[in-house]
């Protein structure tokens, strides 16, 4: 067989093992040969990204671990090989690698034990009928006789505790029978250097080399104790790793999806991989988190193979955005293995979104705003956009090991914008790193500020950093205090543009003050809009104060309001090690675009500007803005109208005519927006300072609180409908059917507030005839719960949905009524607070009820005299009423979740409070 097809598809023969192992002798065998198999073997869809992988063009310097290993996947280099075998020293080192090397990232003497694993990983994967078997056996044993007699040791611990461990322990356990006792205990040693500690993805690391020693040795409980501390990490919200957001930090509240997050996923799914079918099996809770963080998280920041610059942070390695990405497509194809079928499609659809050779778009569209990690994501069907910002609570980036040098601005409101992906890839070394895409900063030729570490003493100043959405569109903002400036900055993001806009800007330096639109690799020509045509730029062009157009390759640039703007279109040089300490010095060059706003030395400087990606200068030029209105745009308020949905940030409390029906004053700071359904104003709702219990206003004179559940994560979007419409309809029969409802829900999902703020899928309808008040319950329900009694109070142990309605907003005086699956009705008169008189009854109410699989139906009626006879209709014709559901699975009196249209402001399950009601309005 000819070695060089048979290396290219790693071929591997294992003998065959019993699938459940009796042992533990049995189950390490098995995980050992798993092992074996994951670094010398690929099922088919790990083969059909080989395959595509090798269409990259390798990198000869890498200091990323996870690039590292991706690298480790492409097929042997017969060239490469033949280099190791014929140029290595008699003392087992490589003439050509610098054994002296001092950095401490990008460790030279690292090489060494990367060639170690790749000699062993092909003597592994030959059948015997290649002549090199011998010599590379030869070779191998002279490569470890080097390391085990110099021991060299980095100044950077990661190398020695666990990059070192990592790389050389699998060769250690490939070559484990072909160890003599003196080598074996050498590599033991080695693999000691490793030990249990630390957090997040250290954590995993250190441990996952503890486990191969653990193999080495053959020791099940050194083997099972690594295991443990390595699934110990896969749960949710810790400090350091995967957050409720499903991003994930390190080295504190730091969002780190491109470095340790990744690092985490690749580690974790493929212990998935090498667990499978052992006792070390992760459980089913285990891999769904995987999923999630990979589904809900990771899913959201590639873009058609690359992944987002604001999730690199500070390896901002050479095509650092493809590698990353691959790597993202090898993890996904080895969660797989453990998942059910709906993960496995959205995973395949992930794949071919991404890495299909022919991708056009994205099928997985939406916005997402990362609560926990001051991060904004929008993806329409041609293009994606992402905002990175920092806080107080969010460190925005880190300078360590000379990673990151100048970007010191890189978390102050950056923003790009995708079609393709490969936009801004590998333009780092051109970059004027004060004109960062999106960012407002010093217009200075000093160096960009460098700390050791970008920790507290260079943080945003401000709490105030967050973003609203409903998961379609939304809105982010940031109060700017940093480094002397002060800026308030917000996004607005829609299927067809990103709308920007900055204000109150403010600096204490004598400095002028710039804010940079967009900097990218120069794709054709960067064109200005002048006298119904197009011009090209051609080095630096500054406009006079006014409204502009700009667009170059995919996208436009409209700027709304007069503005001194300047562009740019030049060659530039640079050095990849000025910014990234691991790079040898050499100077590459490449052409960039540019666009900046000046704003000089003004006091309370703003901007306001679109970007159309996915354009043309055809459309640019004739995109309108006229249904565009920015209505405020100042130190205290950003608000927009946009197509009958407004956008609010209110720095402060606010009252604002948003429109000739819609008068909101914000009496809590916080991201609002504010649009139509089902005739009333639906409310979405963030407080970006994390500290608000609630957030209150008033909408067109009424008083709205809009409370987070005590299990809501802080900063995350809270949807309401505070105000429900009851239609004029004719024809309704309390029959327990729903064929002669053919109007919206009124209400649609209840939140569960004490019970992780769950919204279930119960529909509530609501019309009138000017005789009766009509109501229709529509309940999914899995474990329905009730009972045959004939008494009222047996409802209270029953499932049921329930109704309020009050005289006034303190409920002094209300009338309740709360009915069960069959039709039993407890009905009752009750004073603030909990004063029941269960003697009273609804003298006209009717029900009718259907039971179904999994689900039930509560139809009935009222007489409206007789709910204005009791007081509960306003002249304008509203109703205070609260909507409810109890949900038992079980027959114990906790066993029950309670759920309600509005989310009262209780720690405890608590419907008899004023803010649990709505206003209801007849029409």
């Amino acid at each position: 067989m000819n070695v060089r097809n048979k290396v290219s598809v790693f071929l591997f023969s294992l003998v065959a093992i019993p699938l459940f192992a009796q042992t533990p002798q049995q189950e390490l065998e098995r995980l050992q040969q798993n092992y074996i198999r994951s670094l010398v073997s690929n099922d088919d869809g790990t083969a059909s990204l080989v395959e595509l992988l090798s269409g990259i063009q390798p990198e000869t310097e890498i200091a990323d671990q996870v690039v590292v290993e991706l690298h480790q996947r492409y097929p042997f280099n017969i060239e490469k090989i033949t280099a190791y075998m014929e140029t290595i020293r008699e003392d087992g080192s490589w003439p050509d690698i610098d054994y002296n090397d001092q950095k401490r990232s990008g460790w030279s003497v690292k090489a060494h034990a990367d060639r170690v694993l790749e000699l062993a990983k092909l003597y592994m994967a030959e059948d015997g009928d290649c002549h090199w078997g011998p010599k590379l056996q030869t070779v191998i044993h002279q490569a470890f006789g080097y390391w085990f007699r110099e021991k060299p040791v980095c100044k950077n611990w990661w190398y020695n505790e666990i990059g070192i461990p990592k790389t050389l322990g699998p060769a250690f356990l490939l070559m484990k029978n072909e160890l003599d006792a003196k080598e074996k205990a050498a590599a033991i040693e080695v693999m000691e250097n490793a030990k249990f500690g630390m957090t997040g993805q250290n954590k995993v690391w250190l441990a996952g080399n503890v486990l191969i020693r653990g193999l080495l040795q053959d020791d099940f409980e050194l083997v099972k104790a690594a295991r443990d501390t390595i699934v110990s990490e896969i749960t949710i919200g810790t400090q350091e790793g995967i957050r409720s957001d499903w991003s994930f930090h390190q080295h504190g509240p730091q969002q780190q999806f491109g470095n340790y997050g990744l690092a985490f996923l690749t580690e974790m799914s493929s212990f998935s991989g090498l667990f499978a079918g052992t006792v070390f099996a992760l459980n089913k809770e285990q891999q769904d988190i995987l999923n999630s963080f990979l589904l809900n998280g990771y899913r959201w920041i590639v873009w058609r193979g690359y992944m987002d610059i604001n999730a690199l942070d500070r390896q901002l390695f050479h095509s650092g955005q493809i590698h990353k990405a691959f790597s993202l497509a090898f993890a996904t194809n080895a969660l797989m293995r453990g998942s059910g079928a709906e993960d496995i499609s959205r995973m395949n659809d992930f794949l071919q979104d991404n890495y299909a050779p022919e991708k056009e778009g994205s099928r997985f569209t939406g916005h997402k705003h990362f609560w926990d990690s001051d991060q904004t994501i929008h993806r329409s069907p041609a293009w994606m956009a992402s905002v990175k910002m920092a806080s107080w609570r969010v460190i925005g980036t880190e300078l360590i090991n000379e990673d990151n040098l100048k970007g010191f601005y890189m978390a102050d409101g950056a923003l790009y914008t995708y079609c393709r992906g490969d936009e801004y890839l590998n333009i780092f070394p051109f970059w004027d790193w004060r004109k960062i895409p999106g960012i407002t900063s010093y217009e200075s030729d000093a160096p960009v500020p460098a700390f050791f570490r970008y920790g507290e003493h260079v943080r945003n100043k401000t709490a105030f950093v967050g973003g609203v959405t409903d998961g379609h569109t939304g809105m982010t903002a940031m109060v700017l205090d940093r480094d002397g400036l002060q800026a308030r900055k917000s996004w607005i993001f829609t299927d067809d543009y990103v709308l920007c806009l900055g204000a109150g800007i403010h600096s204490d330096s004598t400095l002028a003050v710039t804010t940079s639109i967009d900097q990218r690799v120069k794709h054709g020509d960067l064109l200005r809009y002048e006298h119904k045509g197009w011009v090209p730029v051609n080095g630096t062009y500054t406009s006079s104060p006014e409204k502009q157009r700009f667009f170059h390759d995919n996208t436009g640039y409209i700027v709304l309001q007069p503005a001194t703007c300047v562009a740019v279109s030049e060659k530039r040089s640079g050095r990849w090690c000025d910014f990234m300490g691991s790079y040898a010095p050499a100077t590459v060059e490449g052409e960039i675009v540019g666009l900046h706003i000046e704003h000089g030395r003004a006091d309370n400087a703003g901007y306001q500007y679109l970007i159309l990606p996915a354009s043309s200068a055809e459309k640019t030029a004739a995109f309108s803005t006229q249904d565009i209105e920015v209505i405020r745009n100042d130190r205290s308020v950003q608000a927009v109208g946009l197509g009958g949905c407004f956008y609010v940030t209110a720095y402060e409390p606010q009252k604002l005519d948003l429109r000739y029906d819609l008068q909101v004053d914000i009496l809590t700071p916080g991201i609002y927006m504010f649009r139509r359904d089902r005739g009333d104003w639906h409310v979405e709702a963030a407080d970006p300072t994390h500290k608000q219990i609630s957030l209150s206003l008033n909408i067109n004179g009424r008083d709205v609180k809009i409370v987070f559940p005590s299990s809501h994560p802080l900063g995350k979007s809270i949807s309401i409908h505070p105000f429900i419409r009851a239609p004029f309809v004719k024809g309704i029969k309390v029959d327990g059917k729903s064929d002669d409802w053919n109007i919206p829900s009124a209400v649609r999902g209840l939140i569960a507030p004490w019970d992780g703020a769950v919204k279930d899928s119960t529909a509530f309808y609501v019309c009138h005839d000017k005789k009766n008040l009509y109501f229709l319950y529509e309940v999914s329900d899995t474990t329905l719960v009730y009972n045959n009694e004939k008494t009222e109070a047996s409802v209270g142990s029953s499932d049921r949905v329930e109704f309020f309605f009050s005289k006034d907003p303190e409920m002094k005086t209300y009338y309740c009524a709360e009915i069960d699956p069959q039709g039993k009705v407890m009905d009752y008169e009750a004073h603030h607070y909990r004063k029941f008189d269960g003697s009273w009854n609804f003298k006209d109410l009717k029900v009718a009820t259907y039971i179904g699989k999994d689900s039930y139906r509560v139809e009935g009626s009222l007489s409206l005299k007789s709910l204005k006879d009791l007081g509960l209709v306003s002249p304008e014709g509203e109703i205070r009423m609260g909507v409810y559901r109890a949900d038992y699975f079980g027959n114990k009196d906790d066993q029950v979740i309670w759920s309600s249209w509005i989310v009262p402001e209780a720690t405890e399950p608590d419907f008899h409070i004023p803010s649990s009601l709505g206003i209801l309005r007849l029409e």
